[in-house]
Parts: structure tokens; sequence; C-alpha cells
């Protein structure tokens, strides 16, 4: 798996696990997969930590509602011309 490879599939696994309404939705072990997702997205588009971990953490401690995050995920995932195949999102968990 290259480097793109691997940083579109963790943009896919955070929108995945981003469906939920709110941060205590997710169990414990999707609260982990989240977070390394969310890092290996970070690392994989160099993200500043504005739209990488500063983000997931509003969301886990709800200062923003996870609709809002996702959505912040989305728009940085459009702004690096990554194309997530929306199958793979809608996957259930």
């Amino acid at each position: 798996m290259t480097r793109e490879e691997f940083a579109t599939h963790a943009c896919e696994q955070v929108l995945r696990f981003t469906r939920v309404n709110k941060w205590d939705d997710l169990s414990e072990e999707l609260k982990v997969q989240l977070g390394f997702n969310m890092g290996a997205m970070a690392l994989g588009l160099s993200l500043s930590k504005e739209d990488g971990f500063l983000a997931l953490s509003n969301a886990r401690q709800g200062r923003i509602a996870m609709g809002e995050f996702r959505e912040h995920v989305r728009s940085v995932i459009l702004s690096h011309k990554i194309v997530v195949d929306e199958a793979k999102v809608a996957r259930p968990f």
C-alpha cells in the first residue's frame, strides 16, 4: 500500500466512524480506531494541529457536534483533492 493509498484509506475510515451523532455513540474500540485513522490522515496529508487533532479533540469533548467535525474532515479531504470511495465510507461498523 502506498502512502497515498494509506492516507485515502484513513480518510475513508474517519468519515465512516464520524457518521454517529456524538462521540459517546462510538464503542471504545471505534474511538481508538477513529483516533488512529485521524492520526494517519493528519500525517498523510501533513495537516496542521488545528485541522487534525484539535478538531478531533473538540468533537470528543462536545465543543463541536460530530456532524460539524465530519464536515470539517470532508472539507479538508476535498481541499487535498483526495477521492474517497463512498461505498467504503457507508459500510456498517
